[in-house]
């Protein structure tokens, strides 16, 4: 998410907001791990970068599938 996150020129302040957080501390803390993202949450990231929630959250299997195709 923070290297999507990066290369859209957001804040996390943004991206809370988006995901309607009180914070961006807690946009931070699912950024890295801390706290889970929900499935709610991962569609509207999902919508507002226009890739599926599997580009989003798992492009490293996909790409170790792909490649071992």
């Amino acid at each position: 998410m923070r290297e999507l996150r990066l290369e859209h020129h957001e804040t996390q302040r943004d991206l809370a907001e988006l995901l309607g957080l009180k914070s961006a501390v807690l946009y931070c803390k699912r950024e890295i791990g801390y706290h889970p993202v929900t499935l709610e949450e991962a569609f509207k990231l999902s919508l507002h970068w226009g890739l599926t929630i599997e580009e989003i959250f798992f492009a490293d299997e996909v790409s170790l599938k792909e490649s071992s195709a």
